[in-house]
C-alpha cells in the first residue's frame, strides 16, 4: 500500500504512572467517490480481525480502534425510560423559553409562538412529567 493510503501516527502512552512508552504506527485509509466529484477519506480499523471503514477511531486503551472494538455505546444508549423522559421535558422546557427542570413549575407563552403550537408542546410537557413522577412512586 503506497504511503499516501496511511495515516502515521506518533504519540507517547503511559498507564497509572508507568514509563512512557513510544508508540508509532500506521493506519491504513480507504475511500469513496462523492456524488458531486472529488472523494471522502476514511480510516481502515487497525485492530486484529476488524478492520472496518469508519469516519472516526478511538483510544480506548494503548491503541486507536473503532467504536464497535472498544465497545463503546451512545449515551442515549443507557438511558433509563425515567432519563429519557427528563431529557425530553428539558427538551421542550428550552423550546417553551421555561426554566429547565421539571418541577420548576410552569412558564408563559413565548412570544411569537401559535396558540396551537403552545397547547401541543404543554400537553406533551405535562403527559411526560406525569410519566416521570408515576415512575418516581412505583
Amino acid at each position: 500500500m503506497p504511503e499516501s493510503d496511511k495515516v502515521r501516527l506518533s504519540y507517547s502512552y503511559r498507564v497509572r504512572g508507568d514509563d512512557w512508552q513510544f508508540i508509532d504506527h500506521s493506519i491504513a485509509l480507504q475511500t469513496t467517490a462523492c456524488h458531486y466529484g472529488g472523494k471522502r477519506y476514511w480510516f481502515t480499523c487497525p485492530a486484529v480481525g476488524c478492520g472496518k471503514r469508519v469516519a472516526v477511531l478511538y483510544l480506548g486503551g494503548k491503541y486507536f480502534a473503532c467504536r464497535k472494538c472498544y465497545q463503546l455505546a451512545y449515551k442515549s444508549q443507557r438511558e433509563t425510560l425515567e432519563d429519557r423522559a427528563i431529557r425530553k421535558v428539558d427538551k421542550l422546557r428550552e423550546r417553551l423559553e421555561w426554566e429547565p427542570g421539571f418541577l420548576n413549575g410552569q412558564g408563559l407563552r413565548p412570544k411569537g409562538m401559535h396558540w396551537t403550537t403552545f397547547h401541543r408542546l404543554f400537553a406533551e410537557h405535562d403527559k411526560l412529567v406525569r410519566q416521570v413522577l408515576q415512575s418516581y412512586m412505583v
